[in-house]
């Protein structure tokens, strides 16, 4: 229970750091996504179901305050969860490697599937130039800043595992 109020804490302390405090710290208007950064580290660190939920209501947000179609960054945030729950087998104790390939990687296809989608279908074919302006410099953006949320995250789930394992252990010993 504990873990899942944190969860809903913590998708809205990355909400209101993502469209507050990043978006002045915008570099050429592009912010980092700090949703991302959290629902790819919880899918690492958790599997596919915990990455899935953050994933779902991580976009459900967005698309409650920003977005044109309901459920759509909720459905491509909940694909990058459970699809990063996938190397939760690889997890290893503040290997910092893996979850920056995967929150590159992530950003990466959640870049090209907001292109396809929105302006592609729109007309606007220049991939190149959205490519060099919008979707390289939000990917090194979003990497450099994963570099230091990974290590808080990884310290909350962390503290939060070793209390769900000392409750564990302690009622194992009462029965």
């Amino acid at each position: 229970m504990k873990r899942k109020i944190l969860d809903c804490l913590m998708i809205l302390i990355c909400f209101i750091l993502q469209t507050t405090l990043f978006k002045s710290l915008a570099f050429a208007s592009i912010a980092p996504n700090i949703l991302l950064i959290y629902t790819v580290s919880m899918g690492f660190m958790q599997g596919k179901k915990e990455g899935l939920l953050v994933g779902f209501f991580s976009g459900l947000l967005i698309d409650v305050f920003y977005g044109d179609l309901f459920g759509f960054y909720a459905l491509i945030y909940m694909y990058m969860g459970y699809f990063s729950g996938f190397f939760c087998k690889i997890y290893f104790d503040e290997d910092i490697k893996v979850p920056m390939l995967l929150v590159a990687g992530n950003d990466l296809l959640y870049s090209f599937f907001v292109y396809f989608t929105r302006f592609m279908l729109r007309g606007r074919i220049n991939l190149l130039s959205y490519f060099q302006s919008v979707i390289m410099p939000e990917l090194v953006y979003t990497v450099l800043i994963t570099i230091i949320l990974y290590r808080i995250f990884y310290a909350i789930n962390h503290r939060l595992q070793e209390k769900e394992m000392k409750g564990k252990r302690s009622s194992w010993l009462r029965g």
